[in-house]
């Protein structure tokens, strides 16, 4: 009788990330900046700050959750809010309302304004970096 094949692990990257083999210079940037502060690191931050870094649309907490667990990251519901709390208030995250009643979370940024766009059909939200701060622009014709 033949054995079942074995399930290979995928290769992971620098922060232990199964199948990741991304450069994640934004993450150890965040996670340097955390361990200067006194703060750890953990599995579950590193991967949310990584999943952060990675990506140019926010997330939900739910979302968040799904991720961690295609990567084999398992973490309840509280810990997700919890590390959610932590990163806002370090400000490497940020909350953002949608008007669609979701709190989604994405990476802060110091630098660029950026405002989404959600597709009516499919709710698919896509990011659009802007030159400038649209409510100055806004500010401004009304002066006009």
């Amino acid at each position: 009788m033949k054995k079942p094949p074995s399930k290979a692990t995928p290769p992971s990257c620098a922060h232990g990330i199964p199948g990741c083999a991304k450069d994640h210079a934004q993450h150890d940037q965040i996670g340097a900046g955390l361990r200067a502060r006194g703060n750890r690191m953990t599995r579950a931050r590193a991967a949310l700050v990584t999943l952060f870094s990675d990506s140019h649309t926010p997330f939900t907490a739910a979302e968040l959750g799904s991720e961690l667990a295609k990567l084999d990251i398992s973490v309840n519901k509280t810990t997700i809010y919890r590390e959610l709390d932590f990163l806002m208030a370090e400000q490497i995250v940020r909350e953002i309302d949608l008007m669609d009643g979701k709190k989604r979370y994405e990476l802060f940024q110091h630098q660029g304004h950026h405002h989404h766009l959600v597709c009516t059909k499919c709710k698919q939200i896509q990011c659009v970096e802007l030159p400038q701060d649209l409510d100055a622009l806004e500010r401004k014709i009304e002066r006009s």
